[in-house]
């Protein structure tokens, strides 16, 4: 199969997004290897973009970028969160406490 990028694929504007769905439908591969390829065109650069609504996209102004970023950074905050939150309920589990400021 011929290689190609995801970005490629994908046009401007969050109106005119391409769902998950479509991307398999598109390459034939499953969704786990799309969003493998968006992560790593992500790292190398490439500017996809996404929104629950449209799906996946190309910004059309630094607006759509801040915004993603915005979103992204959520995200992080809310792992990070819910991270530690499992690691607190193992530490309890297992009779340890975790020292602040240590």
């Amino acid at each position: 199969m011929r290689q190609y990028l995801v970005f490629d694929l994908l046009h401007e504007g969050s109106e005119n997004g391409v769902t998950l769905t479509e991307l398999v439908q598109l390459t034939g591969e499953d969704e786990r290897s799309i969003r493998r390829r968006i992560q790593a065109e992500r790292k190398a650069g490439k500017l996809i973009l996404a929104d629950c609504k449209n799906g996946y996209f190309l910004p059309t102004s630094t607006l759509d970028i801040q915004r993603f970023i915005s979103s992204m950074s959520r995200r992080s905050r809310e792992i990070a969160a819910i991270s530690h939150a499992a690691e607190d309920a193992l530490l309890k589990m297992t009779g340890q406490e975790r020292m602040v400021g240590w």
